[in-house]
C-alpha cells in the first residue's frame, strides 16, 4: 500500500468477519427522495435513494449508509414525516424488492450496505392523537403531550427496532446503524437534560443507557450474531448540563456489548449552538469532533470507531486512521459535494474532489419542505438520471464563455468535458471574480477551497484556452465565430438613493475584505443580511465596534432564506464571540462591541455617520468612522444587452443573470453546459 495515496484510509478492516475493502463510510443522509408513497399510508424505499446509494458505492466508499428510517408504526419521523413500512404482511410485493435494489447497487461495487434505523420520540408526529413518547412527560410549546415511557412501552419500541432490523436483513442489508443520538428517542434517553428519571432507566449514566441496551439487545437477538451492529452516539452533547465525554463512556460500556461499531457524533439537533458541532458549520474547524473518537478507541479498542464531523480533506482523514484516533471515517456532505470523494482520492486525484463548502444547504431545504435537497456545488446531486440523448446530432462546438467567475469557470469545465472547444475571457489578472474576498475572512476557508478547484479544472482542460487580462467587446467576441456564447460577466454594486451613499469614505461591503485596513475603529453597516452580518462578524473579531442597521423586522429575514441551520448559526456569531478552534460555544461570551438596530432605516449618510428612523418615524443619528454598504448587487441590464447576437446562441448565468449564492452560480453554469 505505500505506492498509493493514503494507505490508512484505503486499507480493508476486518470487522466481527466482514471485510470492509477501506476505512471511508457514506454516513446516513435522509432525503425527500429517498422515500415514496407505498399501501395504507405508509412509505417506501425510493429507486433514487437505490441509484443513489450506488453512485456513492460507485464513488468508492467502503460502507454506504441509507438516511434514517422510523421503526414505530405509529409515527412519521421528524421534519420530513417519514412513514417507513417495516409492517406491512405483504413486504414481498413492494419494500423487498427495493430494498434488495439499494443493497445490490451497493454490494456490485464492493461496499457493505447500511441502513439507519431511528424514533424520533418527541420529534415525531403522530398518525393518531397528539401524545408521542419520551423519557420524562412533557407539554411541548405546540400543545403535544410526550408520554412517559413505562417497560412494556420500551419493550414495545424495542420489538419495533428489531423488526425493522430483520427487515433489513432479509432486503441483503450487511450492517444496521442504530441512531441514539442527537435527542431523537434513544438520544433523548441518554441525556442527563432529557432523562431525569428515578427509576432503573435514569439518574446514572449507566441507568439511562439501560433502555438503549434493552433495544440493542432486541435487535441482536433478532439478526443474529453474524451482522454488523453500528451505533451513531452524541459522546458530547455540548449544552451546558448535558451529556459529557466522561459520562458518555460509562454509558457506552453498558451499550457496547451488543455492537461492532461505535459512530462518535455530537450536539443536538434542537439547539442551534450544539447543532453547530453535529454539522459542522463554516465557522469550526475541519475534524472539529474526532477528538470524541479518540477518546472512545481508547477506552474500546476492540471495537470499529468512527470518527465524523467536517471531515473532507483525504490527507486529514488518513492521518487520523494512522495515529489511531478512530477506525473509520465517515462524511455525508464530502460526498454529498462529490459522490466520487473516495475513488478521487484512492487513485490519487485530490485536487479533483469538489470541495463541499459546508453551507448547510443540503441539510436545510428539507427542513422547509420544499421537498428538494439540493447542493450548492454539485449540481447533479438531483441530476443522478439525465434525459436522453437529443436525435440531433451532436456535434463539437467553439464556446466563448465570458468572466472568469465561479460562474464562468464552472460553464467551461462542464463544457470541456463535453468536448467543446472554450475560450475563457477573463477582465481581470487572474480568475475566481469575487470569490478573491475568500482569502481575506477566517471563515470563508472552504470556499477558497472551492474556488481553487474550479481553477485547477479549467487549467486542467486542454480544450480551455483561458485568456487573462482580456476585455470582451462585440469585436473579439465576434472574431472567435463562436458557435454559443456564455456571459458570465456579474453585477455590479448596488447603491441605494440614500443622500450620502456617494461620499468617497462609503464603503460597499462587496470591496471591504481585504481592505479592512480602511474601516476606522467605529464602523456602522447598513444591511442586515447575509453579507452584512458576515462582514460584522469579521470586523468584531478584529477588534471593531459595528452597529449593523437593517430596515427589516430581523436580521437575515427568515422567510427569505431556504436554509435555516446557516441563518441560525451566522446569527450567533454576530454577536458572539469566533473562534475557529473552539470545541464548543457554552462558554462564548457576547460582544460588547456590536450593536443591532432591526426596523431601522437608513435616511442620509454623512461623514461621521448616519441618520436613522425607526418604524414609528423617530429619527437619530449614530455616529461612526466609516459607512459600510451591505446592499447587494444589481445586474447592468444595458451593458448586458451589448452580448445579444452575438453568437448563434447567447446564454447569461450567474449573478449577471439574477444575483445570489454559490448555488446560483454552480447550476447555471451547470445548465448552461447542457443547453449547447
Amino acid at each position: 500500500m505505500s505506492n498509493y495515496p493514503y494507505p490508512h484510509l484505503f486499507s480493508p478492516i476486518e470487522i466481527n468477519g466482514h471485510r470492509v475493502k477501506n476505512r471511508v463510510v457514506a454516513s446516513a443522509q435522509a432525503s425527500a427522495h429517498g422515500v415514496q408513497p407505498g399501501m395504507n399510508g405508509y412509505d417506501n424505499a425510493s429507486e433514487y435513494q437505490a441509484q443513489y446509494m450506488g453512485l456513492l458505492a460507485r464513488g468508492g466508499a467502503g460502507i454506504v449508509n441509507t438516511g434514517h428510517l422510523g421503526v414505530d408504526p405509529r409515527y412519521q419521523l421528524g421534519a420530513l414525516r417519514y412513514a417507513f413500512d417495516f409492517f406491512s404482511d405483504r413486504l414481498h410485493n413492494h419494500q423487498l424488492p427495493i430494498l434488495h435494489l439499494m443493497s445490490d447497487n451497493v454490494h456490485c461495487y464492493g461496499a457493505l450496505a447500511s441502513l439507519e434505523l431511528n424514533h424520533g420520540g418527541d420529534m415525531s408526529t403522530p398518525f393518531e392523537g397528539n401524545k408521542v413518547l419520551g423519557p420524562m412527560y412533557e407539554e411541548k410549546a405546540d400543545g403535544r403531550i410526550v408520554v412517559p415511557m413505562d417497560v412494556p412501552e420500551m419493550e414495545r419500541v424495542a420489538e419495533y427496532f428489531a423488526n425493522a432490523a430483520y427487515v433489513a436483513k432479509l432486503g441483503g442489508f450487511d450492517i444496521i446503524n442504530i441512531h441514539a443520538a442527537h435527542n431523537w428517542l434513544l438520544g433523548k434517553f441518554l441525556s442527563p437534560i432529557a432523562n431525569k428519571r428515578e427509576d432503573d432507566f435514569g439518574g446514572t449514566p449507566e441507568n439511562r443507557a439501560r433502555f438503549v441496551a434493552m433495544v440493542l439487545k432486541a435487535i441482536r437477538d433478532r439478526v443474529g450474531p453474524d451482522m454488523l451492529l453500528s451505533m451513531r452516539y452524541s459522546v458530547a452533547e455540548l449544552v451546558e448540563g448535558g451529556a459529557t465525554l466522561e459520562e458518555s463512556i460509562r454509558s457506552i460500556k453498558v451499550l457496547a456489548p451488543y455492537v461492532d461499531i461505535i459512530h462518535c457524533s455530537a450536539g443536538k439537533v434542537d439547539n442551534i449552538q450544539s447543532s453547530n458541532f453535529l454539522f459542522p458549520s463554516a465557522f469550526v474547524s475541519h475534524g472539529v469532533n474526532a477528538y470524541l473518537a479518540r477518546e472512545v478507541k481508547k477506552h474500546f479498542p476492540d471495537k470499529a470507531v468512527e470518527a465524523i464531523g467536517g471531515i473532507s480533506d483525504p490527507a486529514m482523514a488518513d492521518k487520523l486512521i494512522a495515529e489511531g484516533d478512530c477506525d473509520m471515517v465517515a462524511m455525508a456532505r464530502a460526498v454529498i459535494a462529490d459522490n466520487d470523494w473516495a475513488a478521487k482520492a484512492h487513485n490519487g486525484c485530490a485536487e479533483d474532489i469538489r470541495p463541499c463548502i459546508r453551507c448547510l444547504r443540503c441539510l436545510s431545504e428539507s427542513v422547509n419542505f420544499a421537498g428538494h435537497r439540493t447542493c450548492s456545488v454539485n449540481p447533479a446531486r438531483v441530476l443522478y438520471q439525465t434525459l436522453p440523448q437529443s436525435p440531433l446530432p451532436q456535434t463539437k462546438k467553439k464556446v466563448v464563455v465570458v468572466g472568469g467567475g465561479p460562474a464562468g469557470m464552472q460553464a467551461a469545465n462542464e463544457l470541456a468535458l463535453k468536448g467543446h472547444e472554450v475560450v475563457l475571457m477573463e477582465k481581470g489578472e487572474k480568475l475566481g471574480g469575487r470569490l478573491s474576498f475568500a482569502d481575506h475572512v477566517g471563515f470563508k476557508h472552504d470556499l477558497r477551497r472551492y474556488r481553487d478547484y474550479l481553477i485547477t479544472q479549467v487549467n486542467k482542460r486542454e480544450n480551455v484556452t483561458i485568456c487573462l487580462n482580456t476585455e470582451a467587446t462585440p469585436e473579439n467576441i465576434l472574431a472567435q465565430k463562436a458557435d454559443a456564447l456564455v456571459v458570465a460577466v456579474g453585477a455590479p454594486n448596488f447603491y441605494p438613493a440614500i443622500p450620502g451613499a456617494d461620499l468617497p469614505g462609503v464603503l460597499h461591503c462587496s470591496d471591504l475584505f481585504g481592505n479592512e485596513d480602511k474601516v476606522g475603529h467605529h464602523a456602522v453597516i447598513v444591511g442586515g443580511g447575509t453579507v452584512g452580518c458576515e462582514a460584522t462578524i469579521q470586523l468584531h473579531t478584529m477588534g471593531h465596534e459595528v452597529d449593523l442597521v437593517e430596515m427589516g423586522e430581523e436580521l437575515m429575514e427568515a422567510d427569505k432564506f431556504d436554509y435555516p441551520d446557516q441563518r441560525d448559526i451566522t446569527l450567533y456569531y454576530v454577536n458572539h464571540e469566533w473562534d475557529m478552534s473552539s470545541k464548543s460555544t457554552v462558554e462564548t461570551p457576547e460582544k460588547e462591541n456590536v450593536h443591532i438596530h432591526t426596523a431601522t432605516r437608513c435616511v442620509a449618510i454623512y461623514e461621521n455617520g448616519i441618520e436613522v428612523e425607526d418604524k414609528d418615524g423617530n429619527r437619530r443619528f449614530i455616529s461612526a468612522d466609516t459607512v459600510i454598504l451591505a446592499t447587494g448587487l444589481k445586474p447592468d441590464k444595458k451593458a448586458l444587452a451589448a452580448f445579444e447576437g452575438l453568437a448563434h446562441d447567447v446564454i447569461f448565468i450567474g449573478d449577471c443573470k439574477k444575483p445570489g449564492t454559490i448555488y446560483n452560480t454552480s447550476t447555471t453554469g451547470y445548465y448552461a453546459a447542457m443547453q449547447v
